[in-house]
């Protein structure tokens, strides 16, 4: 009976902890990070740049007030720039009405008006008519790039921002900086961090797509991270002689409404180049 009661005692236990860690993760914070890079060409520079990134948003009235709050909270914060990194639906599938959903969703990214912002499409938007989420985020006034460049003008002076599509639903498309670009602080963002490993790549990369594992165990790690990038950039910060990428941990989730090990965040990324 002692050892019934034992093993009954240690489930408990452990069930206790996986439900207040799941909760913990699933309750999105706000993730500040320092990042140094060095730029011979540009001088001294900063930057702060809001970074979201898979928000999946479900249809319904709670879900879309709770993104509205979260657009809220960001600008609040004043950043010199936001970027939205992709997957902002809910698996298609789930979507009864995805003409208001898709338009529901941009609506709601425009709460951070009148900050200056980014926006490239992830692979939930490559599944929900790509072309169509492009048409509207144009026929509501909010700029989204597709291997393409901008430049943005912020509070810290003009940015040179490398728009590039999704590489995990061969979307992507390398594309250089052009010449009035030199001189300027250089960003690119996408959604999958595979994409910032293309042999020419150089400089700053801002990418989501993984989730950070979304579930990742003690000692094992993350189960399925759905990208080619390497494990090392997966989550978080990444740097090698050629390439700086930062992998945000996004706001949703996917397939399963369960994150552990990996929290729900947007990240406050306060950048400086030397």
């Amino acid at each position: 009976m002692k050892k019934i009661l034992g093993w009954i005692f240690a489930c408990t236990l452990v069930s206790a902890y996986f439900f207040v860690s799941i909760s913990g993760n699933l309750t999105t914070e706000r993730n500040r990070v320092a990042i140094s890079l060095s730029d011979t060409n540009l001088g001294s520079s900063s930057l702060s740049i809001a970074v979201i990134g898979d928000i999946h948003l479900p249809e319904g009235p709670a879900p879309l007030l709770k993104l509205q709050n979260l657009m809220r909270d960001i600008k609040a914060t004043q950043p010199d720039l936001v970027v939205f990194v992709g997957d902002y639906t809910a698996s298609p599938r789930a979507i009864v009405d995805m003409s208001s959903h898709r338009e529901n969703i941009i609506n709601a990214m425009k709460l951070i008006d009148p900050l200056p912002r980014a926006v490239v499409l992830g692979n939930y938007e490559s599944w929900s008519d790509p072309e169509r989420w492009l048409y509207e985020f144009n026929r509501l006034d909010v700029d989204v790039m597709e291997n393409q460049t901008r430049l943005v003008r912020t509070a810290n002076g003009p940015v040179c921002i490398r728009g590039l599509g999704d590489k995990f639903t061969n979307r992507y498309k390398y594309v250089d900086y052009p010449a009035e670009c030199q001189g300027l602080p250089q960003l690119t963002i996408t959604h999958d961090p595979a994409g910032a490993f293309d042999k020419h790549m150089t400089g700053l990369v801002l990418a989501g797509h993984t989730h950070c594992g979304q579930v990742s165990l003690p000692l094992v790690g993350p189960l399925w991270v759905p990208s080619e990038a390497p494990s090392l950039a997966h989550c978080g910060f990444y740097q090698d002689k050629q390439r700086s990428v930062f992998v945000t941990s996004g706001v949703g989730t996917s397939i399963l409404p369960v994150r552990f090990g990996a929290q729900s965040q947007w990240d406050e990324l306060n950048i400086r180049w030397n």
